[in-house]
């Protein structure tokens, strides 16, 4: 990433600790390598932040911002199931594309020590998990869906979409968000089962 663009001193911390942490993890990480990436002295990170701590939880919680906004959308509730699952997998695949960085710190750094930082991402998947249940219990109520168990189908959909980062961020794969959200969709409302052969 490149940082010269950026003009204000805060957005230059993030950004920087941004590449940090997501190459060391939050651990291993130092302020003074993100002061050197940044291009500033330690002492100006701390005229921003107070901690490492500091930093990271506003770094995640930018983050969730940045994910909220690319799966939702204000034309949701004219939506039907199925562009909703679409929607959401499509949001998915372009965050994880354009947020390489981000997308390493939110779903690989297993090693945040802080329990604060834990529960907080606790939460948010919480949350996240409880908007996408109600979408589907509104589609089980509209007739749109079977009468299925809506938390396992809300931890299926979310366990697709927690690996589908993987071969995207670690991996490199170049892959169309649209068509691939549309196949992954498909597969969703209508299972691998072959109609033709039965």
């Amino acid at each position: 990433m490149n940082l010269e663009h950026l003009k204000n001193k805060r957005e230059l911390i993030v950004a920087a600790g941004i590449q940090v942490f997501s190459k060391k993890g939050y651990h291993y990480a130092k302020m003074e390598e993100i002061a050197v990436a940044a291009g500033i002295g330690k002492g100006t990170i701390y005229e921003y932040f107070t901690s490492k701590l500091q930093l990271f939880q506003e770094i995640m919680e930018t983050s969730f911002q940045r994910y909220h906004e690319s799966i939702s959308t204000e034309k949701i509730s004219q939506m039907n199931m199925e562009e909703r699952i679409q929607m959401i997998t499509e949001g998915h695949f372009r965050f994880c594309q354009q947020n390489m960085e981000l997308s390493r710190i939110i779903f690989w750094d297993e090693e945040i020590i802080d329990e604060e930082l834990k529960e907080w991402f606790y939460s948010k998947r919480k949350e996240k998990e409880g908007i996408l249940q109600n979408l589907i219990e509104e589609g089980i109520h509209r007739g749109e869906l079977r009468d299925v168990d809506a938390r396992l189908v809300t931890l299926m959909i979310g366990g697709i979409l927690g690996q589908i980062w993987v071969p995207i961020v670690i991996e490199g794969w170049d892959v169309d968000a649209v068509a691939t959200a549309r196949q992954i969709t498909d597969l969703i409302m209508r299972g691998i089962k072959n109609e033709k052969i039965c």
